[in-house]
């Protein structure tokens, strides 16, 4: 028997606002049922935008990138990855895929800009900038490059996260048109101007509150567990007026950030020929339509009016394949929308695709029955088998009846596999039989292992190839070695070597190669990441380092264990390492000075402390952060390479600030090195 691989296409809606806290047995290893983001954090992991690892942890206290949180909103707002979801609706994949290949210039100047820029996020970031949800400029940040050319993928500040999830709302129109003047929040000069809007509307709302300073935390930098609460609120809030706006008529004039035409409805009469949910937080369809031969897919929202022949009101459940409709469709934000659909009865809708009628086989079926000969392009988690024919793809539910043969062999549903060459035959638009011709090919390929997480059916398994990483779904009992001996997937090391044997697209085989190495070095940079990572610069060479859960540091100089974020630069470590994991990190000697380098953003009265935003901070592994350095009169302050005084520094000096590592509450010399 051969195992049965598809693609799901999971399709997710929004739970009722009175039922947010009910969700599957969501549990996580390194958080309690009473934390103050449990509710959001199940809500992310039950939907998908954001999950627990392999083990179980969530990681709240983990910052997030600018890269990760446009994973999590391009989910949370209808993306797929056609890699991910092999039956996902042809329209959408072709809307994504044009939309990426639009974005592609702009996202190769960062590309060019930046080594490090992680293009597997590419298509999630081209899909929020053609929805609106990202601006150009917003790219800006995802990146921090420093004086000596080091990279750094930056960690999300809360005043941008409010401004993504005000225009995800679709709110950004009316957050504009009602702000005026300051927000309410004491660190208001903090909030960048043209994210002042959205932090207003949002506290309006109920969205955002201040501390008990009156401070929002406008540059605090995002956790997980903040990115779940802020977005989960979000996504309920949206629902709340989704609801709203379906029990009331739609407005004129609507609220979205990108441009919005609303031409005169134009009505039209047609068939149903297909109805797919979106994956997205909106609770939309795609109805495809078949008008005259033809088919077109629309945009169905819960504003929808639906009626029967009779001209009243039913639910949109009422509409299905088949059915005879008269429909109004507008344009708004360049979506085909249904404004109505009216049911004119409750007939069978048939195909438009050329069936096989020319092959033979040695099966008798009767003049009603139709065939299409094809590649299995995907098997259904509802019992439908799309096929790729010649004339296109074609899918059909199978029938309460139905074989499966291979040769004189009967087989069952589990032994069908994607990729497959099959004929399958048609009656009353069900499947009745399908007869396997010839096995898809089982293929290898070589990668360097990333991570993998397990999506409940199967497992998500990322590899890199080079700069380029890719998804693979692996099956739960794929066979696993690691040199050469039986393993597990917790056994997998980032960095190891991976052969990997496939089937039908999914991964079968793992056979992976790991090397264990240890060495001493100088602490280069920490970059505090969804994976921190050290660069230490050894004898010979730059090696970049993974510290995950399992890592010990410990300090040797203090006797006592410590934690990626108690790392100094420039500190002598001594590492032992399997493949591109840290196992265990000593650190040896420590450094006597710490020194920030960045533009005085702001001067107190008397100039007694200055707001600078710093490159990089060395106690928290934060690039661009603005930090305040107090400074008293024993403060040796040096302009232009001469002894001077506190009330010489001005805005938008840069400046070197050095610190003394056994006395952090001031520093010992701030230096203006460039006005």
């Amino acid at each position: 028997m051969r195992k049965h691989y598809s693609k799901l296409l999971l399709t997710f809606s929004l739970v009722g606002i009175m039922s947010v806290n009910v969700f599957g047995a969501v549990t996580f290893t390194d958080v309690k049922e009473n934390h103050w983001a449990y509710t959001a954090m199940s809500y992310m992991q039950d939907k998908g935008y954001m999950t627990k690892n392999s083990s179980g942890e969530f990681a709240p206290t983990q910052e997030v990138t600018y890269f990760e949180v446009a994973e999590v909103l391009a989910k949370a707002t209808g993306y797929q990855d056609e890699l991910v979801i092999k039956d996902m609706d042809p329209t959408l994949k072709k809307q994504i895929a044009e939309n990426y290949e639009a974005k592609k210039p702009l996202l190769k100047t960062y590309m060019d800009k930046y080594s490090a820029w992680e293009t597997r996020c590419n298509e999630e970031i081209a899909y929020l900038l053609g929805r609106g949800y990202l601006k150009e400029e917003d790219l800006s940040r995802f990146m921090i490059k420093s004086a000596d050319g080091k990279e750094f993928k930056n960690t999300l500040t809360k005043q941008d996260l409010a401004a993504f999830l005000v225009r995800v709302i679709g709110k950004e129109v009316t957050a504009k048109e009602k702000y005026t003047g300051k927000t309410k929040f004491t660190d208001n000069d903090l909030i960048r101007e043209e994210n002042r809007p959205h932090v207003a509307y949002l506290s309006e709302i109920g969205l955002l509150n201040g501390d008990a300073k009156g401070n929002m935390g406008a540059n605090t930098k995002v956790t997980r567990a903040l990115c779940a609460q802020m977005t989960y609120s979000a996504l309920v809030y949206k629902e709340k007026l989704d609801k709203e706006e379906a029990a009331n008529k739609p407005q004129t004039k609507p609220e979205d950030n990108t441009s919005s035409t609303t031409p005169d409805a134009a009505a039209i009469k047609g068939k149903i020929n297909k109805v797919v949910p979106k994956n997205n937080a909106a609770n939309e369809n795609y109805v495809l339509l078949e008008v005259n031969g033809k088919t077109t897919f629309y945009t169905a929202n819960p504003s929808t009016k639906v009626t029967n022949a009779s001209g009243q009101v039913v639910d949109f459940s009422k509409v299905t394949v088949g059915e005879n409709v008269a429909v109004t469709v507008a344009k708004e934000n360049g979506i085909e929308l249904i404004k109505t659909i009216q049911l004119l009865d409750n007939t069978t809708g048939g195909t438009t695709t050329t069936p096989d009628t020319n092959d033979k086989d040695d099966t008798t079926e009767n003049t009603e029955t139709m065939r299409y000969l094809g590649d299995v392009e995907n098997i259904g988690r509802s019992g439908s088998i799309s096929v790729s024919t010649n004339a296109g793809i074609v899918t059909y539910r199978l029938a309460d009846e139905y074989s499966i043969v291979e040769g004189t062999e009967t087989l069952t549903l589990e032994d069908l596999s994607v990729g497959d060459r099959v004929r399958i035959y048609i009656e009353d638009n069900k499947i009745v039989k399908v007869n396997i011709l010839a096995r898809a090919q089982v293929n290898e390929t070589e990668a360097e292992f990333v991570r993998i997480a397990n999506r409940v059916t199967s497992y998500s398994l990322t590899i890199a190839d080079g700069t380029k990483e890719s998804i693979l779904e692996v099956d739960l009992a794929a066979d696993i070695t690691r040199n050469g001996k039986v393993a597990n997937v917790q056994d997998l090391r980032m960095g190891d070597t991976l052969k990997l044997e496939m089937d039908g697209g999914v991964v079968t085989s793992i056979e992976a190669t790991g090397e264990e190495s240890s060495f001493v070095g100088t602490v280069e940079s920490v970059i505090l990441s969804s994976t921190p990572q050290i660069a230490i610069k050894t004898k010979n060479d730059l090696k970049i380092i993974n510290i995950t859960k399992n890592t010990d540091i410990y300090d040797a100089t203090s006797r006592k264990d410590i934690t990626v974020r108690d790392i100094l630069l420039n500190a002598r470590v001594e590492v032992i390492a399997d493949s591109s994991e840290a196992l265990s990190i000593v650190v040896k000697e420590v450094p006597t000075e710490m020194v920030y380098t960045g533009t005085v953003e702001n001067v107190g009265p008397s100039a007694k402390y200055i707001d600078v935003l710093v490159d990089y901070d060395e106690l928290t592994g934060e690039s661009k952060v603005l930090k305040r350095i107090e400074i008293p009169t024993q403060v040796e302050v040096i302009v232009e390479g001469q002894a001077s005084y506190r009330n010489q520094i001005k805005k938008g000096n840069k400046v070197e600030v050095t610190y003394n590592y056994n006395n952090l509450s001031y520093p010992e010399i701030i230096e203006v090195i460039k006005k």
